[in-house]
């Protein structure tokens, strides 16, 4: 892999730390030519949208939870659990994101 290639490859991953889902879906799109690069950056974007899917899939179950029941102490008890976990898997994917992106630039 090329100096350009593996520069490209770790920013898709460590741009989630300035722009988490535009920069790896600009390289996604602008690198056809290049298999290993799209990759990377492919698995990236889906790296970084996954926690926001994963927010949304929390909010659509809290809302069911709260149309479901007229509890509001449930639905609080739920959504805490649920925001505990989402950030436990939040800095997960912070922490992976950084990690691949070092170890592609290093390697």
């Amino acid at each position: 892999m090329t100096t350009e290639n593996k520069v490209l490859s770790s920013l898709s991953y460590l741009s989630i730390l300035f722009l988490p889902v535009l920069f790896p879906l600009i390289v996604w799109i602008l690198t056809s030519d290049r298999p290993q690069t799209r990759h990377y950056a492919a698995h990236a974007l889906l790296v970084h949208l996954f926690p926001a899917i994963f927010l949304f899939a929390i909010l659509i179950i809290a809302g069911i939870q709260g149309a479901i029941s007229n509890d509001p102490t449930s639905v609080g008890w739920l959504l805490m659990i649920l925001l505990g976990i989402f950030a436990i898997v939040s800095i997960g994917f912070f922490i992976y994101s950084i990690y691949k992106g070092i170890k592609i630039l290093v390697n």
